[in-house]
């Protein structure tokens, strides 16, 4: 139990472990649509990372996919590139054109040096910029895209030079009272950043699907009741920082390579949290 939740205060509260070198930037930010008035290809851009929605449908019914990545930002001529290993591409390309944000996902196989894709408007896709993010993304995904554009998402792109100021914004992040205490509401809002990012994040769904990531939802209170039954030393129902980081020594002592980044096999760690969460839901009534 104590490795499961020192993964988690790891995985939570530095989702995907971002090393930016350079920001994207601030002309890129913001909803992006294919077609504003409706949500079938939405990209929503901050300064750390970038989410995708996409909707289409196949031979048997409609399907949908939502992406998160944590990326820095590089530049070859107007364009910027970002990360684009969660879409199962090596970069995704993006510039304005007259206020159009033109996009270009670059194959994993192309060879090193070649720009010569970004020449095909073929594989070029267009958005325009929309006034509002869609409601029903910030109702099922609001946690996630507030983390987004929150102070800790940036402060945690150097871990390994900024440990105790990444757990204090996330800290903070959480902390929607402001009281420096997490209550269970804010420990919730944690436990559905840990669902995205070990279940939801770059899966596809159908409709029923949709209910389900819902659904997945209610599984919060019962690993945030884990949580506390483990952490809160001094049994007052809440949490602060220093009881999190009560195991600190343990979560600090990790190895880096040579660009400071953590070593973390990110699907055998979403495999131990899904069969986590899969045991929670059949032991919740004992708890």
């Amino acid at each position: 139990m104590r490795y499961f939740l020192s993964i988690f205060v790891v995985i939570v509260f530095c989702p995907f472990l971002l090393f930016a070198e350079d920001l994207i930037p601030k002309k890129l930010h913001g909803t992006w649509s294919n077609d504003c008035s409706k949500e079938e290809d939405v990209f929503i851009i901050t300064e750390s990372s970038y989410f995708n929605l996409y909707e289409g449908q196949d031979e048997i019914d409609e399907y949908t996919y939502f992406y998160l990545q944590f990326t820095d930002s590089k530049t070859y001529e107007d364009w910027y590139y970002l990360d684009g290993e969660i879409f199962e591409f090596k970069n995704v390309f993006m510039k304005l054109n007259n206020d159009i944000l033109e996009v270009v996902f670059e194959e994993l196989d192309n060879p090193d040096g070649s720009y010569d894709f970004l020449n095909n408007t073929n594989n070029t896709f267009t958005y325009a910029k929309c006034d509002n993010t869609p409601a029903s993304l910030t109702l099922i995904f609001g946690e996630v895209l507030s983390y987004m554009n929150s102070k800790a998402s940036l402060s945690c792109s150097n871990f390994s030079k900024n440990k105790g100021e990444c757990f204090e914004d996330v800290f903070s992040f959480l902390d929607v009272s402001g009281n420096k205490a997490l209550s269970n509401a804010e420990i919730n809002r944690a436990s559905k950043l840990l669902v995205f990012f070990s279940t939801i994040n770059g899966q596809e769904f159908n409709e029923a699907g949709m209910f389900g990531i819902i659904s997945s939802y209610a599984i919060t209170p019962l690993i945030t009741k884990v949580i506390l039954t483990n952490f809160d030393f001094d049994n007052s129902s809440d949490l602060t920082l220093e009881e999190i980081l009560q195991d600190r020594e343990s979560l600090f002592d990790l190895d880096f390579n040579e660009n400071d980044q953590i070593e973390l096999d990110n699907q055998k760690i979403n495999e131990q949290i899904r069969d986590f969460i899969n045991k929670l839901q059949g032991l919740g009534s004992f708890l």
